[in-house]
């Protein structure tokens, strides 16, 4: 093995017409993430690509790199505006190319160490070239004002772009030992999206005589909400305000800026915890079993397919009116009186219901692991923006005036 390949060192310099090529294209039309979000035209896309990728192959192959077309994209990026995550992204999709191609023709290699090896000087090139990209980006920022440069800032944070947490903290002007939390508060509600009255991305608010700092920021059509205070209890107190009437998710508290990206997942997850629909704030924490559904979509639908499945070949409105029987049920404890109570039903209708969902699903509510099965599955189908027949609960109910009349009831049959 030569003395290249047991450094790691590679000579990708002779596919840079390919690689280039390929991690444009990604930014400008293949890539998801970009897709709406890129602004700038090709004919500077292209060459700001090529440039930063020879630039990567140059420290790549062992050979010293100025880092200028770094530095350039991140000016350039800045003045544009685009966002420090999507940068960030950008150099991510070029080291994944470039590594497809390097591991392509070490695909014979049976040398794990040098393939090791071989990564790790990809991606320490790769993340030098982007470092530099960000602090440029933030250094343009801030000459186009303060309000841009705490944005970006704050961006950068939230997202793990920015790597000097302390210089970011001074920056930002929080206080060294606070306690944070990130709330997040999605769009189409009450204070879902900017208005006039709401403080500029970037600005901070204070109250409690300066204890508690507030940051905000637009993000992916979110508004979000960095919140800097004493205590735990004076943060969540904070949040009361952040945005009265909308559905917002809040983090759990946290210490030091290093873990502001997991609080923002937190507190993403928080707010997708409360019912489509339903106003109010979301503690990550307060709700464990509606967190870990909304965490994921997919295994949430397949929950539900399995548990309810059996339910999907009655009429759509008969199949919430269950649906609504057996969360009812559950709210109240299990009691079949105060669950009629609020269906306006006899107490018989309700078990009536339950009886049809224990033939139609194979799972009597009356059975503690059949009846935790049905309480998951029934949540993960409320956690869906609608449901299969695309109707809220409340409308079912709205829709059956007549539920009280027994021999009326839909789900009977």
């Amino acid at each position: 093995m030569s003395d290249i390949a047991a450094t790691g060192r590679h000579d990708l310099r002779d596919a840079l017409d390919l690689l280039s090529e390929q991690v444009a294209d990604g930014i400008l039309h293949a890539e998801p993430v970009y897709r709406g979000e890129t602004r700038l035209p090709a004919a500077l896309v292209q060459p700001l690509v090529r440039a930063n990728v020879a630039e990567i192959l140059t420290a790549l192959a062992g050979e010293t790199s100025s880092l200028a077309p770094a530095r350039e994209t991140g000016r350039i990026t800045a003045a544009e505006g685009i966002q420090l995550d999507l940068l960030q992204d950008a150099y991510r999709l070029a080291g994944l190319r470039i590594w497809e191609e390097l591991a392509r023709r070490l695909r014979h290699q049976s040398d794990t160490g040098a393939l090791l090896r071989a990564s790790s000087r990809v991606w320490t090139a790769v993340d030098r070239s982007s470092n530099v990209a960000v602090r440029s980006h933030l250094e343009a920022a801030a000459g186009f004002g303060e309000g841009v440069a705490r944005t970006e800032l704050l961006r950068g944070v939230l997202t793990g772009a920015v790597q000097d947490l302390e210089t970011a903290r001074r920056a930002l002007g929080l206080p060294a030992d606070v306690m944070l939390v990130v709330a997040v508060t999605v769009p189409g509600t009450a204070s879902g999206t900017t208005s006039g009255s709401e403080p500029a991305d970037g600005a901070d608010t204070h109250t409690d005589g300066d204890a508690v700092t507030a940051l905000r920021l637009t993000h992916e059509g979110d508004r979000i909400v960095l919140v800097a205070a004493p205590t735990s209890e004076d943060a969540h107190l904070a949040l009361a305000g952040v945005a009265p009437g909308a559905r917002t998710g809040a983090s759990r508290p946290f210490t030091g800026l290093a873990g502001a990206p997991a609080a923002l997942a937190q507190a993403r997850t928080a707010v997708r915890s409360l019912n489509p629909g339903e106003p109010g704030l979301s503690r990550f924490g307060d709700r464990p079993l509606d967190a870990l559904l909304a965490a994921d979509d997919g295994r949430a639908a397949e929950l539900a397919l399995a548990v309810l499945g059996g339910l999907r070949e009655r009429d759509p409105r008969d199949e919430e009116l269950l649906l609504a029987t057996v969360e009812a049920w559950f709210e109240h404890g299990g009691s079949g009186t105060k669950a009629a109570a609020e269906l306006h039903c006899h107490r018989n209708t309700v078990l009536n219901r339950l009886a049809r969902v224990a033939d139609l699903t194979g799972r009597d509510i009356n059975d503690p692991r059949a009846a935790a099965e049905l309480y998951a599955a029934v949540r993960a189908r409320r956690l869906q923006p609608t449901t299969s027949a695309g109707l809220h609960p409340a409308a079912i109910l709205t829709a059956h005036p007549g539920g009280n009349q027994q021999h009326s009831d839909p789900s009977q049959g």
